[in-house]
């Protein structure tokens, strides 16, 4: 590793108060200039006021305290630092040299192809969609009654042709929305890195304590601009854009000619693009392509990642080599706002695949008081599932009545993308429910006690759609299983209303022409459906309405306790977490290990871990992450410490 230089800044005599401020610019300048000049970290002390000063020249760095410390004893030293006290009052900053060799991994699904794949389909579908609408608008314009396709009654059109009118458009938009997804979820995940791989590293509040995933997906774009952090933008915008609006645009633009109230029963009828949505729909599309391409200049910048940072084990890798732990004394419990407040003090950087402490801040900024913190995401809570679950019952019980109860149908005929807008809202929901419990499902294993090592590498957050329900049925993770199917199958359900907008008293036996009379004014074959159809979509909608009601019940049924003292999803969330872990000596030298590597060597060491209370390397109580055996479980509320004699207490006249 690279070694450390150390340099006190001092206050100065004369007319200066104190010495030149890690802050100011010339400090900062000479530090670096230092850094970069011997290629070795510069640690700077800056001491306080009431500092004796016995130096006359001392107001500018001096490097004759500099002491050089690196190898393997150096990364021991550090990760025992935390057992210890402060640094004598003085507050550091570290500078760091530019490294040549920058790592800058990256999923696939973040690489230039990838992203200029999805660009160009959105610009495709744009052009084709208009390419669609002229020819509709050039065939009304030749023959009033003609259209993209012309049937008297639905039957007459082939498999093929009914299927590319009612169910490829929306097939083929919700697949180009979860290729999004892909790449949302990891921009999302690695977003901290990229901040902390920054020259001069990130706040606290930009990197170690930043989360989206767990956050509300159509809020994300806002808490993004916030913190300036485009990439999130862009990549949530798309996300939004692709997997939300578009396919409840198309859904609008395709319009069944002429409108029911017109329709003769032996009359042709024609299948015509609505201009009006169908250009909102084509503006979109090249608004996802737009934030796609600025995507990819916004991650033109390097990850300084190695390999792929997945679990809790891809954290404690990071920070074995410096005091960054250190920081986190005493916040084993503590919410984020405190976590926050604790670290909003110093910059933090990400050096050859180490987490590093950076350069210190002058705050003015008052501690915001202790809020009580539900541990819980949003959606994974009673109070957000009471009315999640009502809406979905709600959505189940108006899908019949919009079809079946004589006069409801007129709403789905006005307004034809509505029950499409509704399943939306459903897929978005249920997507948020999704990574809530994506995020939380390794600590509730480790809650459990003796959990196997993989479950330290164990990261659903970036896992593409459909395929996490297959790895997480291999780890026995059968729920996470269930509720990843969920979201694949909440997809489905947007294709299926899409057959909706009719009466659906027609479709039942004996009431709608059951022997395709032309001359029945009732005949179903007056609208957009056959009978087969009909009747498969309402079975799955049905089917899979039921089944997200179901699994999300089991959800809060399994999961609404309270095992854990915070909200995980961040960085600080997991150096809180294990900051006097016995187990950290087992990731000393393993921040260049991919998944797979440190699974292995986990499993090569044959232990087990939990979440709950331990002795840490202090001898002293903490709750967190470490190896089996623990102390104690973690129960919500209650400090084990408190009902805990400490060893060094025994003997003492007053416990006798």
């Amino acid at each position: 590793m690279s070694d450390v230089l150390s340099a006190s800044i001092k206050p100065g005599l004369g007319h200066h108060r104190r010495g030149l401020s890690v802050t100011d610019p010339k400090t900062r300048n000479a530090a670096t200039k230092i850094a970069q000049t011997r290629g070795e970290i510069l640690a700077v002390e800056e001491w306080p006021d009431d500092f004796k000063n016995d130096e006359p020249n001392a107001d500018t760095i001096s490097l004759a305290d500099i002491s050089s410390v690196g190898g393997s004893e150096y990364i021991r030293r550090n990760i025992r630092a935390s057992v210890v006290g402060t640094d004598g009052g003085a507050t550091k900053s570290y500078f760091f040299p530019v490294d040549p060799e920058q790592p800058a991994w990256r999923p696939f699904s973040m690489r230039r192809p990838y992203i200029l794949l999805l660009v160009v389909i959105a610009l495709t579908f744009a052009a084709l969609q208009e390419f669609l609408c002229q020819v509709s608008m050039r065939k009304a314009n030749e023959k009033p009654e003609n259209g993209l396709l012309r049937f008297t009654q639905p039957q007459e059109l082939n498999t093929m042709q009914y299927f590319a009118w009612k169910y490829l458009p929306t097939i083929v938009l919700l697949t180009f929305g979860i290729m999004w997804q892909v790449v949302d979820f990891e921009v999302k995940r690695l977003e901290p890195y990229y901040q902390l791989s920054k020259r001069t590293g990130a706040t606290a509040r930009d990197s170690l304590n930043q989360d989206y995933l767990t956050f509300l997906s159509y809020l994300v774009p806002l808490k993004a601009i916030r913190a300036k952090q485009w990439a999130v933008v862009y990549s949530s915008m798309a996300t939004l854009l692709a997997g939300g609006l578009v396919p409840v645009l198309q859904s609008a633009s395709v319009v069944m000619l002429p409108e029911k109230k017109y329709r003769e029963d032996n009359e042709p009828k024609f299948v015509r693009i609505n201009p009006i949505w169908s250009r909102m729909m084509s503006a979109s599309l090249i608004a996802i392509a737009i934030f796609g391409f600025l995507l990819l200049v916004s991650l033109r910048r390097k990850s300084g990642l190695l390999s792929n940072p997945k679990g809790i084990a891809g954290v404690a890798s990071m920070a074995t080599r410096s005091h960054i732990l250190n920081d986190f004394r005493g916040l084993d419990v503590a919410p984020n706002n405190i976590i926050h407040d604790m670290l909003r003090t110093r910059r933090y950087n990400l050096h050859k695949s180490s987490l590093w402490q950076g350069e210190y801040i002058r705050q003015n900024e008052k501690i915001q008081p202790t809020k009580l913190e539900h541990p819980h995401p949003i959606l994974l809570r009673l109070s957000a599932g009471i009315p999640f679950i009502s809406y979905m019952v709600l959505f189940a019980c108006i899908v019949p009545v919009l079809m079946f109860v004589p006069g409801a149908n007129i709403i789905t005929e006005k307004i034809p993308f509505l029950l499409t807008a509704l399943a939306t809202i459903v897929k978005l929901l249920w997507g948020c429910l999704d990574m809530n419990l994506r995020v939380i499902e390794p600590y509730y294993i480790l809650s459990r006690r003796c959990a196997p090592p993989k479950t330290l590498t164990l990261d659903y957050t970036g896992t593409v759609p459909g395929f996490i329900s297959y790895q997480a049925a291999q780890n026995g993770d059968y729920l996470m299983a269930l509720v990843g199917l969920g979201a694949i199958l909440s997809e489905v359900l947007t294709v299926c209303v899409t057959s909706f907008s009719v009466d659906g008293r027609k479709f039942i036996s004996g009431n709608g022409g059951d022997h395709d009379n032309k001359d029945n004014p009732d005949d179903r074959g007056n609208t957009a459906e056959t009978f087969r159809s009909f009747w498969i979509s309402f079975a799955l909608a049905t089917a899979i309405i039921i089944y997200l009601c179901v699994i999300a019940i089991l959800v809060y049924v399994q999961r609404r306790h309270k095992f854990l003292p915070r909200q995980p999803g961040t960085i600080a969330g997991v150096l809180a977490f294990i900051h006097q872990s016995k187990m950290l000596d087992d990731f000393i030298g393993t921040e260049r290990m991919n998944s797979k590597e440190m699974t292995q060597h986990l499993e090569g060491l044959g232990k087990t871990y939990a979440l709950g209370w331990f002795n840490g390397r202090d001898d002293e109580g903490h709750c967190g992450v470490d190896q089996e055996p623990i102390s104690a479980p973690y129960k919500h509320g209650e400090d084990w410490r408190k009902g805990r004699l400490d060893g060094r207490q025994i003997g003492t006249w007053e416990h006798y």
